[in-house]
């Protein structure tokens, strides 16, 4: 997976026509789950998955204080 591949549409894989906000990754391949589906089966899914990328998420980058002169 590219840093292109997280900015492009992604459907949920639960037969869902929502946007997927998560990819799970698991030994046998990955799943992308809208945020209902994947807060549905998280608990399974922790069990399996190495990883979980949340998509979308933007992140504040902390800003330096810059001393007045």
């Amino acid at each position: 997976m590219t840093s292109e591949d997280l900015n492009r549409w992604i459907g949920c894989d639960n037969s869902c026509p929502a946007q997927a906000m998560y990819i799970v990754k698991l030994i046998e391949g990955e799943l992308a789950f809208c945020g209902h589906h994947y807060a549905k089966n998280e608990k399974a899914l922790d069990k399996d998955a190495y990883e979980v990328i949340e998509l979308n998420k933007i992140e504040e980058v902390p800003q330096l204080e810059t001393a007045e002169m």
